[in-house]
């Protein structure tokens, strides 16, 4: 019988992208700087997804 792994919740929370309306140079570089947290942090979840389920 196959265990399914336990993946903590906080890991399958989606990341939220921001919505925000860049107007100014410095609106836009505030967006540019929050995509990259966004992705950063997804990246880092699927790694930890990625190191409970083990090798495939």
């Amino acid at each position: 019988m196959p265990v399914k792994p336990e993946v903590p919740a906080d890991l399958l929370v989606q990341v939220p992208i921001s919505d925000r309306r860049a107007e100014t140079y410095r609106d836009l570089a505030v967006l540019a700087t929050e995509h990259l947290n966004s992705a950063q942090l997804a990246n880092a979840k699927i790694g930890a997804i990625a190191e409970v389920l083990g090798p495939q």
